[in-house]
């Protein structure tokens, strides 16, 4: 989790603006890490800014920080995304990287295409693609191993447990630079 931490931290440093965007489907076990995570987040940061809810799909913490809860089709979000114009994107979602169960990790732009993001309707290289001819921003893609891709089934204790630990190393990097 420390280069992650560390990774982080140099993403979001000397950033004007960063977009977050929680991508899966809540109702694929695991696959809900991402929006987890962003639902998280918005959790926390609610309780300073009075606009913030749960139920709205994008979350404008302040003019540096923007949440997204993309779900199954993070392609319906980048109207937004070029109109918010952030220099930074991190994607967070579960990710089929034959690792270990519960590996986080960076998805480097070249391992995309190999990598599973199962539930999304256009694969993420193709969004990613059309981001950057429309906003000059850095992508950083936050991957997760899942446990469980069952349909019905909540996240796995241990999905749920890295989900929780990362909501807290990242609201403690966005706190120390953004906020």
């Amino acid at each position: 989790m420390e280069s992650i931490q560390s990774t982080i931290k140099s993403f979001i440093n000397n950033s004007n603006k960063i977009a977050i965007l929680g991508i899966g489907n809540y109702l694929k076990s695991d696959d809900g890490f991402g929006v987890y995570v962003v639902e998280s987040l918005v959790k926390n940061y609610s309780k300073t800014y009075e606009t913030l809810y749960l139920e709205k799909e994008v979350n404008s913490v302040n003019d540096k920080l923007v949440l997204m809860n993309c779900g199954v089709v993070p392609e319906n979000f980048t109207d937004v995304i070029k109109k918010e114009n952030p220099d930074k994107i991190m994607m967070i979602d579960a990710a089929l990287m034959h690792q270990e169960p519960g590996t986080l990790r960076i998805v480097e732009s070249d391992e995309i295409s190999e990598t599973g993001f199962s539930t999304h309707s256009l694969p993420l290289s193709i969004i990613i693609k059309y981001i950057n001819i429309h906003i000059d921003t850095e992508i950083l893609i936050i991957g997760i191993e899942p446990t469980d891709l069952e349909f019905g089934e909540p996240l796995s204790g241990l999905i749920k447990e890295k989900a929780d630990e990362f909501s807290k190393l990242l609201i403690e990097e966005i706190d120390s630079v953004l906020l």
